[in-house]
């Protein structure tokens, strides 16, 4: 039980430096970013404590919470004017994908469901923090020329 405490605190470690580091250094895209990423991370935290969450069929409630995530990166992607929502939209995607096996092909075993379903957590928060690293600041009274 210990050892899945120690992962649990290493990935909100890792969620609260990624996501104060965009909010510290991005714009709106990135508090945006960062508040879905929170979002969806504490939903999915009170479903599987509220119902249980054995990852041996189908998580409907964390599932649910996956799609909102998806819509709302999607949004994002469409609205910004940067880059890395691309990223985090389609590792969300992937993500939901590894719900829809589940629901095609319910012999996957817990390990690979649970391990499948947590694993793009981490590329979307590199996204996040590397697209808030990119960002640059155009300095005052400096325009942008275009064609």
């Amino acid at each position: 039980m210990i050892f899945y405490t120690i992962w649990a605190y290493l990935y909100y470690i890792f969620l609260f430096a990624c996501c104060g580091y965009a909010i510290a250094r991005g714009t709106r895209s990135e508090y945006f970013g960062a508040a879905i990423m929170i979002f969806g991370s504490f939903s999915t935290l009170v479903v599987a404590r509220s119902f249980g969450s054995s990852w041996s069929s189908l998580e409907v409630g964390i599932f649910a919470i996956d799609i909102v995530v998806l819509l709302a990166f999607i949004h994002l992607t469409l609205k910004s004017d940067r880059f890395w929502p691309m990223w985090a939209t389609a590792f969300q995607l992937l993500a939901v994908t590894i719900h829809t096996a589940m629901m095609v092909a319910p012999q996957i075993t817990p390990w690979a469901f649970g391990t499948g379903a947590v694993f793009w957590a981490y590329p979307m928060l590199l996204a996040l923090a590397i697209g808030s690293c990119e960002h640059m600041p155009l300095a005052p009274g400096r325009k942008i020329k275009s064609g």
